[in-house]
């Protein structure tokens, strides 16, 4: 099922077992290359995934080259097998990659907050390109903490890379805390798309990645703080 090293696409699928009669699979195809999504739309896009349909205040794409809010389509497919699932359902994840099989017993919103946040990543919104490579080595279930090392490490490898091509921009952290900012923006605006849609009624799934984006940029230098001496190598007491 899943792709052989060497190939140009990764897979990750999520099995939510709600109960022995109810069990819903989702599968990610991945661009190893760029990070974003190659698995196929929806054959039916629904009015509600439409760029101006609640459109992002903070959205920099337009509707003559874009019709579609590529985050809605994204999640298009979500809303409409497990939208109306209860937040507080007991379900049993697995998560299957090529690397590893990673299961838990949870709750759904815990499960598809989890999905979301991938499908999220890899939607090639111009917001949340910045989360690619945590997408492209995704950790289902990820911790505030988890969350906050992986995509602060993300951040400062792309400013090695800038570094390598000659831009010399300031390693600032600030300048995360912005991203996340935007993103936090992108997350009301699509509870609000996903709320008018009708299909999703149950929203603390979204709620999960809206905390993460808000208190994160809070918690950067303070939680990164607690977490400083595992960085100190070669030193002797």
């Amino acid at each position: 099922m899943m792709a052989s090293v060497g190939t140009a696409t990764t897979k990750i699928r999520y099995i939510l077992q709600f109960d022995s009669s109810h069990s819903e699979k989702f599968d990610v195809t991945i661009d190893k290359h760029t990070g974003r999504s190659s698995t196929p739309p929806p054959s039916v896009i629904p009015e509600w995934a439409k760029l101006d349909f609640e459109q992002c205040p903070n959205c920099p794409l337009d509707m003559k080259d874009s019709e579609n809010c590529p985050t809605a389509v994204a999640l298009a497919d979500i809303a409409r097998r497990v939208g109306k699932v209860v937040s507080h359902s007991e379900v049993e994840l697995v998560v299957i990659s090529e690397e590893r099989w990673v299961g838990k017993k949870t709750t759904s919103q815990e499960a598809i907050s989890s999905l979301m946040g991938l499908k999220i990543a890899t939607s090639a919104c111009p917001h949340t390109d910045y989360l690619k490579p945590m997408a492209r080595f995704h950790l289902p279930l990820a911790t505030a903490e988890e969350t906050l090392t992986r995509i602060t490490g993300g951040f400062l490898l792309h400013q090695y890379f800038k570094a390598k091509r000659g831009d010399t921009n300031s390693l600032n952290l600030s300048n995360l805390a912005i991203l996340y900012s935007e993103m936090s923006i992108v997350n009301s605006s699509i509870a609000r798309r996903l709320r008018a849609s009708g299909e999703f009624s149950e929203l603390n799934a979204l709620t999960i990645l809206d905390t993460f984006a808000q208190v994160i940029p809070l918690q950067i230098e303070d939680r990164l703080d607690e977490i400083q001496t595992l960085f100190e190598f070669g030193r002797h007491n």
